[in-house]
């Protein structure tokens, strides 16, 4: 009977393992994928926002991604400045494009040149909210059709995971 249960465990552990897709990133390739899609500039009602020169670290407590950058922003066409900016947010897989995108994202720190405390304040609260517009606007990784594991992959998410200095992906292909 235990070498039933044993053979059992065996071959779902094996079954699991073999209908899911595990691409892990270390952070100088995710530096990489970010670094290719920057500079950006987004225009969201009447505030202006162009981040570059990004700098990204994985964050293994939150499981989360940190960047900080380079940062210019306009709003109303009064306040206006540029110094830099940390943001923090996760990864969320868009299946039918096989892509992941920056999401969830949270404008954590934000030191403008030449502006006031109190405009920095104000002008946090606005960018808030093209903060998460900007950087969901372009793919960070899209699988590879050519690779047929990564076309098979195109399924499910089952973790975005930061670990050990890497970030796991692992997507079930059901």
């Amino acid at each position: 009977m235990k070498y039933l249960f044993g053979a059992m465990l065996f071959l779902s552990v094996t079954w699991t393992q073999a209908y899911a897709y595990t691409q892990e990133f270390t952070e100088a390739e995710l530096q990489e994928m970010v670094s290719s899609i920057m500079p950006m500039t987004r225009t969201k009602y009447f505030i202006t926002m162009t981040l570059s020169e990004p700098r990204l670290n994985l964050l293994e407590a939150s499981n989360e991604i940190g960047i900080g950058a380079n940062i210019k922003a306009s709003a109303l066409g009064t306040y206006s400045g540029s110094g830099s900016t940390y943001i923090t947010g996760s990864l969320t897989y868009n299946q039918e494009e096989g892509a992941l995108y920056f999401t969830n994202a949270k404008l954590v720190e934000l030191n403008l040149h030449k502006v006031s405390d109190k405009q920095q304040d104000e002008i946090k609260k606005l960018l808030q909210s093209v903060v998460g517009t900007i950087l969901q606007s372009r793919p960070i990784y899209v699988l590879d059709d050519a690779d047929l594991k990564q076309k098979l992959a195109k399924a499910t998410l089952e973790s975005v995971e930061v670990k050990a200095g890497k970030l796991i992906v692992t997507l079930e292909m059901f």
